[in-house]
């Protein structure tokens, strides 16, 4: 294996090139890109992927690989090419360094970088541009074969890499030396600072990346040529990590180590999953990997600097990334000054966004909720991932400042679409949970997850001081059984036993694609359920969800209408709060109709198997008619998710007698031919003729003035006549 990745080594960071994209503004020799540089790109978040940079970023990585073409790509982007771009390497242009160090000697050295500044408004931008291997260099060619290790952070580093990062260094703190508003800039907080490359570019820049964030709390011995320029990084170049940006692309391993301990979130590494390159040496990245895959069959043919560009213009969503698409959002003080016990789409964003997330696709351990906590602001330090690479019990802890307040996420992973899954939902309620009863599957992932947010609490004492305050906020999400949890969790933090003992309106719950959870009603305000009308698995088994559930419908009924995306693709703008109806026929010869408003419903949400007829009905102002043409005895009970119940029994239907049940006043009737109520029908099939001056006063099934979906089972039992 190590001879293996000697050899692949040895063809790192090759750049290929030779199909145009189709674009425009800038030419970057095998091609032409869009790319836009203005001041609001460079206020976003640099702990999230952002498209406008990742394009811009490509784009000078492989214009990097032509002097000439960096030269008008920088000009083209505003850039002053005679005063302000400086060209480490490229012999043949005329704003080429040439410095007489013992580190950088370019007479035999094609170990390539560029240097450009600019104001974007009040901002200053400084550009570090790395390029890749040139087949041409015999340096290039040994340093990206010299996969020894030389110490770097609390480990150790590709020696070939580190020799180029170190280059660049030196080059920095030239180039600073003749740009002192560079400095300027950073002591008044207004510099902004983007590094990219690719390939040997790429592994230049994710260890400047990453010196850039460690080098104040690791002593990096041994360096004696960083050594001399440490008060640029230290004192001209004193920038936080949310002013400086990274982008790799095609980013060989460069460490040896756990590159996990290193806070570099700000370092976005972007890989063709086709591409053989970023897999070898032996070894590690730092920072976060965003994905695209070109489907090559040769592994080195997808190393093409053009299919990196077109990636980022093209395949890579921006945004909160899951596996199979992204959510564009970002979390701000304000959403959470919201009231929980409504919902609300820009809180419900984050929600989905982190339920999508929390299913690992074909990614490494916990990678995608992983790297959404870090894209929507929480910093690994405080990002704890549990249960993973398991299919089953795994979950999500994280916390962070939003202004004032702070704030505690909980994301429980759906199910991975194990063959027990249906059985798994179809459990009985049999497990006692506060009032009610519950899955114990659901239960024991609850436990699991209680247990682990405790021990998290305990160790982040700003989660408790900010309970105590008045200042916390917790959101508490999941998909599939993640969200029946979800809604068990919201229950416990709602409750007098509950450590952090917070009011209702400060812990939000959003469930996407719940399983109902109990068999009988929950007290609980603050959770919204969001579901896919046609998605069976948000009704079986029939029972209770507690708080609201607002309702799309998407797909047909009973078929794959449960994905994650479904639900980010379809996310309601507004609520319309519901709850639901389940008729269940046993006698399939019986003749029923469903109608509203006197019309006949044709399109059904419903299953049959050869003993029932499964309906399921999404309004309150149905009714269920039943007209005899044989003797029948109804056997029926009716409950809806908000916690209702009711059961008749023995009800009579003979030939040419009609009955009907509405749900709106959940009674039952016999009614004349006309349609008119002539006698109610009690639970046990008693008949009470109706006085003509009598006024029936209709009663409100479920929660009192919302919108309500009936849950309805009604038996009918096969054919019997009167005496049998």
């Amino acid at each position: 294996m190590k001879f293996t990745n000697f050899l692949l080594s040895t063809m790192i960071a090759v750049s290929l090139t030779g199909i145009d994209v189709r674009a425009e503004s800038i030419n970057y020799g095998s091609g032409t890109a869009e790319v836009a540089i203005n001041e609001e790109m460079f206020e976003q978040n640099s702990n999230g992927y952002h498209k406008n940079i990742a394009v811009l970023s490509s784009v000078l990585s492989q214009c990097a690989y032509n002097g000439e073409n960096l030269n008008n790509a920088y000009e083209t982007l505003g850039f002053d090419t005679k005063n302000d771009v400086t060209l480490f390497g490229y012999a043949d242009q005329s704003n080429n360094a040439v410095y007489d160090t013992d580190v950088i000697d370019f007479e035999e050295d094609s170990q390539a970088f560029s240097l450009a500044t600019r104001e974007i408004g009040d901002t200053r931008l400084l550009v570090v541009t790395l390029r890749g291997t040139n087949l041409e260099s015999a340096s290039d060619l040994l340093t990206d074969i010299a996969i020894f290790g030389t110490p770097f952070y609390e480990d150790s580093a590709s020696a070939g890499f580190v020799s180029f990062f170190t280059k660049v260094s030196v080059g920095m703190s030239l180039y600073l030396n003749e740009h002192p508003e560079i400095e300027e800039s950073a002591g008044n907080g207004n510099l902004k600072i983007l590094i990219t490359g690719h390939s040997l570019g790429g592994a230049g820049t994710n260890l400047l990346g990453a010196y850039f964030n460690t080098h104040g709390q690791v002593n990096y011995d041994g360096f004696s040529y960083i050594d001399s320029v440490a008060e640029m990084y230290e004192e001209k170049l004193d920038v936080p990590q949310e002013d400086i940006f990274v982008y790799s692309f095609a980013c060989p391993n460069v460490y040896y180590g756990d590159p996990t301990t290193a806070d570099c979130d700000n370092i976005m590494n972007i890989v063709n999953e086709s591409d053989i390159i970023p897999k070898v040496p032996d070894g590690e990245k730092f920072g976060q990997f965003i994905y695209f895959d070109s489907y090559d069959s040769n592994g080195f043919s997808a190393h093409y600097g053009y299919k990196y560009i077109n990636a980022t213009e093209n395949v890579i969503p921006d945004g909160v990334r899951y596996y199979g698409g992204a959510v564009d959002t970002e979390i701000t003080e304000n959403m959470f000054r919201q009231d929980s016990r409504e919902y609300h789409r820009d809180i419900a964003e984050i929600a989905v966004a982190l339920s999508a997330s929390a299913y690992n696709g074909r990614r490494e351990t916990g990678y995608y909720i992983n790297s959404a906590y870090r894209q929507l602001g929480f910093k690994s330090d405080n990002i704890e991932i549990y249960g993973y690479p398991s299919e089953d019990y795994s979950f999500s802890i994280a916390s962070r400042p939003v202004g004032d307040i702070t704030l505690l996420a909980v994301t429980l992973k759906g199910n991975s679409g194990q063959s027990d899954f249906y059985n798994q939902i179809k459990k009985p309620f049999s497990q006692p949970f506060m009032n009610t009863m519950t899955n114990p599957d659901y239960y024991d992932f609850y436990i699991r997850v209680k247990n682990s947010l405790d021990e998290y609490i305990s160790q982040h004492s700003e989660i408790l001081n900010s309970a105590q305050d008045g200042n916390l906020k917790v959101i508490v999400t999941g998909h599939s059984i993640g969200g029946a949890v979800a809604s068990l969790l919201g229950n416990e933090i709602n409750s007098h036993d509950s450590v952090l003992k917070i009011p209702e309106e400060d812990v939000f719950v959003y469930t996407f694609g719940s399983p109902c959870v109990y068999d009988s009603a929950m007290p609980c305000k603050n959770v919204m359920n969001i579901m896919n009308e046609s998605d069976i698995v948000t009704l079986e088994p029939f029972g209770v969800k507690s708080g609201k559930t607002i309702t799309f419908d998407y797909g047909n009924f009973g078929k794959a209408c449960y994905e994650p995306q479904i639900y980010v693709e379809n996310l309601p703008e507004k609520p319309e709060y519901r709850t639901y109806t389940k008729i269940t026929i046993n006698n399939p010869y019986a003749e029923y109709a469903v109608q509203k408003n006197n019309t006949v419903l044709n399109d059904l949400k419903k299953f049959s198997d050869d003993e029932h007829t499964h309906i399921y009905l999404s309004s309150d102002d149905c009714s269920v008619k039943f007209t005899g043409s044989t003797e029948e005895i109804i056997e029926m009970s009716v409950s809806d998710t908000d916690g209702f119940k009711k059961s008749y029994e023995n009800v009579s239907l003979t030939v040419g007698k009609n009955i009907e049940y509405d749900m709106k006043s959940a009674e039952m009737y016999v009614n004349d031919d006309n349609g008119n109520h002539i006698m109610t029908i009690s639970t046990d099939g008693t008949e009470t003729e109706i006085q003509k001056d009598k006024n029936l006063i209709p009663v409100m099934a479920g929660a009192g003035g919302a919108i309500i979906l009936i849950a309805t089972s009604a038996t009918i039992m096969k054919r019997r006549k009167k005496g049998e």
